[in-house]
């Protein structure tokens, strides 16, 4: 079952569906998540962003274990350059590990300014 559902990407959509079919057959209890994927993809399209343009995969991680929730990356579609241009998510118990008293929520992102010009000054 683990390695099918890391299996899992393309179309956000696409991929919510193929969860579900997942969920279903395997009885695995991923509706509540399936239900935020498709609220979040729901959320984007109403703000007119291409969600066919995105790509989503069970197996993508940021790499970075403070990271607590929507991870995401950015990158060139037409490949001018390696690596995302934008990187981030959500990591809402980074502070409270850091020492804070009381949960504080948290987003953020890096940009690879670098790779923005890069692309920036091809014709």
């Amino acid at each position: 079952m683990i390695e099918r559902f890391l299996k899992i990407a393309g179309d956000p959509d696409e991929a919510a569906a193929d969860l579900r079919a997942l969920a279903e057959e395997t009885g695995a209890a991923l509706g509540p998540a399936i239900d935020l994927l498709e609220r979040r993809t729901g959320f984007f399209a109403a703000q007119a962003i291409d969600v066919s343009r995105m790509r989503f995969a069970t197996a993508f991680g940021r790499g970075v274990d403070y990271y607590t929730g929507f991870v995401f990356e950015i990158h060139d579609a037409h490949a001018r350059t390696p690596g995302q241009l934008v990187g981030g998510g959500r990591y809402d118990a980074l502070l409270s590990r850091l020492g804070a008293k009381n949960p504080i929520p948290a987003v953020g992102f890096a940009v690879w300014i670098d790779r923005l010009q890069a692309i920036g000054s091809e014709p």
